[in-house]
């Protein structure tokens, strides 16, 4: 939900003039002028002024003596009733010469929006006070800790699935994986379920996890799930009739495709057949499939293009829209354009969307996926953003969006406070522990009682712990978490000679964590290596950089998806000119050791040239070719090995040289 945005204008019309507040309001829904809007005025209970603002989105109040507290109701059939208060009843007589006339933008909320709290606007949205001086001002903390309870929280589950009834609509969730191998999940194979006559009940896709879901279903009608694999079926007849079938095809046609729950449970194993891969679901299979509370999360990168360059789209603000353009999360680009939005529901639509005011005339916004491939370009306008429409029903581009936690990476950012905002906790030991109450690092607060945790693997639930050294927490009688932003996030009552342990519920943890994507060029292009703890400083910096950049079988051509990864290379040594790199290609170990060497240098210097022929100065780029020199694992000459494990010795790597 968008701020309030306020702004003032005093204006003084003599000596003995009577004090009067005029209210001039501009209505708006998501950016949209909002009409026919009907106002009304109250003071202690009575209507003093009734107007509609007909074909205008906006209006004005009459004067509004001192003295008094007024509400000013705003009705619209499309929104929720909503009313702000004016206080004016503590306006010093000294004062009383003066008028003003008060400007506000007023941001409505659609009365249908599911994720909207409805029931919070029985309160006043907005508040207006005396500025202590001549004029009006915005209750900054009233309307700041009003606007945080807009949204919905997201639901706590308070009963176990098995005591909910086998009529009532659910969600299932599930991951499929080949052969009890969670490294071996079945990618974007069309699922479905299906009742015991064999009747399609609902359908969708797995994604690049091999996960799916099925939302509003009754488990009582469930009695299968089949995954087709004509493709499969389709690929290997093709590969067939070159002598050579691919080790993971045939693996997923001959051996056995796992059932997992959302928890990665194992629920049954089966055995393709036929093209499709069946598993018959008994009641304890069906519960355990059930997970109302299930989320994924998305991520990707955004890339700015103009006619004059190409750059990451890095440190601006990315909103995350419901299908009624509410926006129901906002966070910050990196400085490699990356962003993370967490807890997306399946079966929902969303805009992804950047201000449009952040572009400049004919810069387009790029979507990239986590690995460098294009998604889509934010060329649809909503509500004055850029926006890409994004469906969370499992479909191709969001599949390509959805990320893993082990892909992402969080921040931690706080300030602690004894009992009020002006006693900031300084020289404070804080301890960061995992769900298991490990720790994983700590830091000491600053004189402001400031600390962050920098860029650490992301966690879905932590503690925070603060040592009570020399008894320094014992003056105080309350510890006051808050989060960067200024906000107020936790109140925690101190008993004198302990320490305090901080464990975040949900809500409160989106509010202490900064989410973003894993790229090993990060530190390299914004320094975070000097940000992380002195602990961890020798294992943050790589020495090198393996990227997934493909060759088709014995060929040195770049694919267009191995250009989308050096064009991100690009960008980093764009953004950090000192940076110097060594490519180096390496084979697997099939034919040859000299036709493998010849191979590996020949795609070493075809990624060189890329790059070079990009603008970056050649004295900045080496390249060479190892061939089969350094393979990764024992998949040497005669070693039979699947043919994954050949594809982890195919790789291009990327040796820092210095900056």
């Amino acid at each position: 939900m968008k701020k309030i945005y306020l702004f003032l204008l005093a204006l003084c019309f003599g000596v003995g003039a009577k004090a009067q507040i005029v209210i001039e309001g501009n209505n708006y829904l998501n950016k949209t002028p909002l009409k026919n809007t009907l106002v009304i005025v109250k003071s202690e209970g009575k209507v003093l002024q009734t107007f509609d603002t007909k074909n205008n989105n906006s209006f004005m109040t009459e004067d509004l003596e001192i003295g008094k507290v007024y509400q000013i109701y705003l009705q619209n059939p499309k929104c929720v009733v909503m009313y702000f208060e004016v206080v004016a009843n503590d306006i010093p007589k000294n004062k009383s010469e003066l008028n003003t006339i008060f400007k506000m933008e007023i941001p409505f909320v659609n009365k249908n929006d599911p994720d909207i709290d409805t029931t919070v606007f029985q309160k006043p949205f907005n508040r207006v006070i005396f500025n202590g001086k001549k004029t009006m001002m915005d209750d900054e903390p009233y309307n700041n800790a009003f606007m945080a309870t807009i949204l919905k929280k997201k639901a706590v589950a308070t009963e176990t699935t098995a005591a909910k009834s086998e009529n009532e609509p659910t969600l299932f969730a599930g991951k499929v994986f080949l052969n009890n191998d969670k490294l071996q999940p079945a990618k974007n194979k069309p699922i479905v379920a299906l009742n015991n006559k064999g009747e399609v009940i609902k359908s969708t896709a797995t994604n690049r996890f091999g996960a799916f879901t099925f939302t509003d279903v009754k488990p009582v009608d469930v009695a299968m799930i089949k995954m087709d694999l004509s493709d499969v079926v389709k690929a290997v007849k093709a590969a067939g009739t070159s002598g050579k079938v691919p080790t993971e095809l045939s693996d997923m046609l001959n051996g056995m495709l796992g059932l997992y729950n959302s928890k990665s449970e194992l629920l049954q194993l089966a055995k393709p057949a036929d093209g499709f891969c069946v598993w018959d679901l008994n009641g304890k299979s069906s519960d355990k499939l059930r997970d109302e509370n299930y989320t994924t999360n998305i991520g990707g990168k955004l890339v700015s293009s103009s006619a004059k360059e190409k750059r990451f789209f890095a440190e601006k603000n990315v909103y995350l829209s419901n299908k009624l353009n509410t926006v129901i999360k906002k966070t910050k680009t990196n400085k490699m354009g990356s962003f993370v939005f967490e807890d997306i529901k399946p079966d929902n639509t969303y805009y992804i969307g950047v201000d449009h005011a952040d572009l400049s005339p004919g810069e387009k916004i790029d979507l990239l996926t986590a690995h460098d491939a294009y998604i889509a370009t934010l060329d649809t306008m909503v509500s004055g953003r850029n926006s890409l429409l994004l469906n969370s029903n499992y479909n191709k581009t969001f599949n390509n969006f959805t990320i893993g936690e082990d892909e992402m990476k969080m921040d931690i950012k706080a300030t602690i406070f004894g009992d009020n905002v002006n006693q900031p906790i300084g020289k404070l030991k804080i301890i960061l522990l995992n769900d298991t109450y490990q720790p994983i690092d700590s830091v000491i607060t600053d004189d402001f009682g400031a600390f962050k945790f920098k860029y650490l693997p992301f966690l879905k639930r932590f503690y925070l712990s603060a040592e009570n050294k020399d008894n320094i927490l014992d003056v105080y009688k309350n510890i006051l978490i808050y989060s960067n932003d200024q906000t107020l996030v936790k109140v925690m009552t101190h008993q004198k000679g302990t320490k305090f342990t901080y464990n975040p519920v949900s809500a409160e943890l989106s509010s202490l964590r900064d989410v973003e994507l894993e790229d090993p060029w990060l530190e390299f292009v914004d320094g975070k290596k000097n940000n992380v703890s002195a602990e961890r400083t020798a294992t943050a910096k790589p020495k090198s950089v393996i990227e997934n950049i493909l060759f088709e079988n014995k060929k040195y051509n770049l694919t267009p998806d191995a250009q989308q990864i050096l064009d991100k290379i690009i960008l980093v040594l764009n953004t950090n000119k000192q940076l110097k790199i060594e490519i180096g290609a390496h084979t697997d170990s099939k034919g040859t050791s000299e036709s493998n060497q010849k191979l590996s240098e020949l795609r070493a210097k075809t990624v060189r040239d890329y790059i070079v022929n990009s603008g970056i100065a050649g004295n900045r780029i080496n390249s060479k070719g190892y061939g089969e020199s350094k393979l990764l694992n024992d998949c040497g000459d005669n070693k039979e090995c699947p043919e994954a494990e050949h594809a982890v010795n195919r790789r291009i790597e990327f040796k820092i040289l210095g900056e």
